[in-house]
């Protein structure tokens, strides 16, 4: 920092200055007096703060982000004593290159969990700081900043300030911990909340006695220890069935609780519980590697959760700090004894896939409940479903079959209809596979859990359990899975929200219900639900109706053909008066001819043009076609000489007999074979003739000729 000039700021006032330069700091000497002819000094109480001088300063060139310079303040009177050091002032001046107006600390979360207590590893949140200036511009400054933890005991921040962290070793949480960030004359709070678990834990077994298993025997491996020697009665016979094979011991699940608070922000300790004081967090995986049995030799863990017996007597199972020897977090005591229980019921699901169901938690709008639920129907050809076994035991406990050994049963499956289920058992698989094959549903499958080969006895029957598995096959589109999947989750729901009313009623502990296996179970199926035809698709629905329709419209269409062909052989057959006659046609002449006849005789003519009858069809069947044929021979002619027998009929009609009709009836002759000319035409005036072409419907000959007679009479 350079001194450039120094201004007096009053006429009263005269002011000197004088510089020094030295190789690490520069002394200037300002000497200030006041001037003889300045007016008298005003009161000073009047007066109050007066402004002597102005000085100028500047700052040479540098290259960091900002400096920092103090400049000391000494004033000396003449004629006085040097002024004490603590009387000196320090003026501080920093110089920035660029307008910053303020810093923001930015972590990747405002909570923190300190699981570090349960598991002995740190958990730690990122943080970054940046820096905002007038221009709008955002800069990273992590790597200038400056921090420290407001209480330790809380949470903890890191040397570089680039990440806050629990270890383990904090007494309580806060929902308002701080974290103070400073760079250069600014400075920013970072405010988290920590949620620590609370102590002791709540260790929870699914079966807090554990004893033999009537009739399921296993083999007595090295590792494995027995208490048959103790008495020589029956249940010790039972309980030794041979040298190297004892009774199975019941299995229980571990399960680990607790619930994670910390402290209200006004300072009053209250306690504030995460989620609700009715919700207890699973932290069975956090600390399974801390699990401990207190006496091995009474019991042990297998896949770190599942408890073991081994010998009689009484212990506890602890989960151990992993941060201090001889703390315990929390314990639960249990006792394996030489009580003997049976499996009471075998429950066996058949399960294809899962649904997952996402809803609000009626008591925190913040929470959401996520449930997984089983599906056990097939909607695919050779899709395949896994199944779920669970035990019921007489002292009302249950244990899954995946707690034991596969080594210490064997699980048989049969299908009992192969065209809906089949079983598909690899070498490679643990259990029996369903695999579908056709539609149903019902009771499809039988299942079989007997002792391993090596402790089988033909004086006993090796079967430990055995039940009937129900499945349901359809093939159909994805809607149908869709919707039976969401009845499921629905009825899930209502017993998950069942379970949520207990847990209300003692948030304190709450009860693992470890038979309530999320699948539809053999007491919920509707009773209706057995062994049944499967179902016929849409597609053959459809088809078997349309073939249905096509079968119908045959039968009527033959209905018909036949109703058809009685009604017309009917109307061909010929009365019987008629049986002798050659031909069924009847043709009528009316007009001035010979007198009437019952049937014309049939004679060879000489003249062939005479040897023809023009005539009428008579037969109803074919009386428009006649009809035609009668004008086409009437107008037409066959040779052109129907002139001259116009002629002649006009030369008969002067005659005295030619004034009354006379009607002639004639059978149709046969024309002849021979290629000559011939008229169609009787010898008679065109306008005397008339052809009478009418079916009259008479059946009976007398009925005609009654008909022809009174023609006659009324001519």
């Amino acid at each position: 920092v350079n001194l450039l000039q120094t201004r007096s700021k009053s006429p009263q006032w005269k002011v000197d200055w004088e510089v020094q330069s030295g190789a690490k700091h520069s002394i200037t000497t300002i000497e200030v007096i006041t001037s003889q002819n300045s007016p008298a000094e005003p009161d000073r109480e009047v007066m109050g703060n007066v402004e002597v001088m102005q000085l100028d300063f500047e700052m040479e060139n540098f290259t960091s982000l900002s400096v920092t310079r103090r400049i000391n303040w000494n004033i000396d009177y003449r004629g006085q004593n040097p002024a004490l050091d603590s009387e000196k002032v320090v003026t501080e001046l920093t110089v920035v290159q660029r307008d910053i107006q303020a810093i923001i600390p930015l972590a990747m979360d405002t909570e923190i969990i300190n699981t570090a207590i349960l598991t002995g590893r740190t958990v730690a949140i990122p943080v970054k700081m940046v820096s905002i200036e007038m221009n709008g511009a955002v800069t990273d400054v992590s790597t200038f900043v400056q921090c420290k933890s407001a209480n330790e005991d809380v949470v903890k921040v890191s040397m570089n300030c680039d990440y806050v962290f629990v270890n383990g070793k904090e007494t309580r949480g806060s929902m308002n911990a701080r974290i103070i960030f400073s760079y250069e004359h600014l400075s920013a709070p970072l405010e988290l909340t920590v949620w620590v678990p609370k102590l002791p834990l709540q260790v929870e077994l699914s079966d807090s006695t554990l004893s033999f298993i009537k009739g399921w025997r296993v083999p007595i491996l090295p590792d494995r220890r027995s208490t048959r020697d103790s008495e020589t009665d029956e249940e010790d016979e039972e309980r030794r069935v041979s040298r190297g094979c004892t009774l199975q011991y019941q299995r229980a699940l571990v399960k680990v609780l607790t619930q994670f608070h910390t402290t209200s922000t006004e300072g009053t300790d209250q306690v504030i519980t995460m989620l609700g004081p009715d919700w207890q967090v699973d932290v069975t995986d956090l600390v399974q590697d801390s699990l401990k049995v207190a006496e091995p030799r009474i019991a042990e863990l297998v896949d770190r959760t599942i408890l073991v017996g081994l010998e009689l007597g009484s212990t506890v199972l602890k989960v151990e700090s992993p941060l201090a020897m001889d703390a315990v977090l929390g314990e639960s005591p249990f006792s394996v004894t030489d009580d003997k229980v049976s499996i009471t019921e075998m429950r066996v699901s058949a399960i294809s896939g899962l649904t997952l169901s996402l809803h609000p938690s009626p008591g925190n709008s913040h929470t959401i409940v996520a449930k997984a639920t089983g599906i056990q129907t097939l909607t695919a050809p050779k899709q395949e479903a896994s199944l779920s076994v669970w035990m019921l035991f007489s002292d009302n406990t249950a244990a899954a079959l995946t707690y034991f050994d596969p080594k210490d049963y064997n699980l048989n499956a049969s299908s009992l209809d192969e065209r809906v289920v089949s079983v598909s058992q690899e070498p490679q698989q643990r259990w029996p596979v369903l695999v579908a094959e056709g539609e149903g549903s019902g009771d499809l499958l039988r299942v079989e859990m007997t002792i391993c080969e090596a402790c089988q006895k033909t004086k006993r029957k090796s079967v430990i359990a055995s039940a009937s598995v129900y499945a349901k096959v359809r093939f159909g589109p994805e809607e149908d899975s869709e919707e039976e999947a969401t009845t499921e989750s629905e009825s899930v729901a209502d017993a998950g929200h069942q379970a949520a009313q207990t847990s209300n009623e003692q948030p304190a502990s709450v009860p693992i219900d470890y038979t309530n296996f999320p699948t539809i179970s053999n007491q919920e199926l509707p009773t209706d639900l057995v062994h049944s035809r499967r179902n016929m698709t849409d597609l053959e629905i459809g088809m078997y109706a349309l073939l249905g329709v096509f079968c119908l419209a045959i039968l009527v269409f033959l209905i018909n053909c036949i109703v058809f062909v009685l009604k017309y052989r009917h109307k061909r057959i010929p009365p019987e008066g008629q049986a002798n006659m050659d031909h069924s046609h009847h043709w009528v002449f009316l007009g001035n001819g010979q007198p009437l006849r019952a049937q014309y005789p049939v004679e060879s003519p000489s003249n062939p043009l005479e040897g023809v009858q023009t005539c009428c069809h008579g037969d109803h069947h074919s009386s428009g076609s006649s009809q035609t044929s009668v004008q086409s021979q009437v107008h037409g002619r066959g040779d052109g000489s129907s002139g001259s027998s116009t002629k002649e009929n006009s030369e008969d009609a002067s005659s005295p007999t030619s004034k009354r009709k006379r009607v002639k009836f004639t059978t149709f002759t046969t024309l002849p074979t021979e290629e000559l000319p011939y008229n169609s035409i009787p010898i008679a005036d065109e306008e005397d003739i008339q052809w009478v072409c009418q079916d009259m419907g008479f059946q009976d000959p007398e009925e005609l000729h009654d008909y022809m007679r009174r023609i006659k009479e009324i001519a």
